[in-house]
């Protein structure tokens, strides 16, 4: 059977169903060539919201202040 002959019913499918043929497609060309599926890797730590809280306003104030004395000097 060609590419020709499959495209039709290909593209009969659902998008779920074409995401599955291609899940499974891959599957069996790792299998082939010998390739081991990769795993994601665990994070090294739990994401805390808290740790970053206040941080863009720091910058914010870094960068403003930068701008005034930038000013002030070319003021003199």
């Amino acid at each position: 059977m060609s590419i020709n002959d499959l495209l039709p019913s290909v593209a009969t499918l659902s998008h779920a169903d074409k995401f599955r043929l291609v899940q499974i497609l891959l599957e069996q060309l790792t299998k082939e060539e010998g390739i081991s599926a990769r795993q994601t890797p665990a994070p090294a730590e739990t994401f805390n919201p808290r740790s970053y809280y206040g941080v863009a306003h720091q910058s914010r104030q870094m960068i403003d202040e930068y701008i005034a004395s930038s000013r002030d000097q070319y003021r003199d």
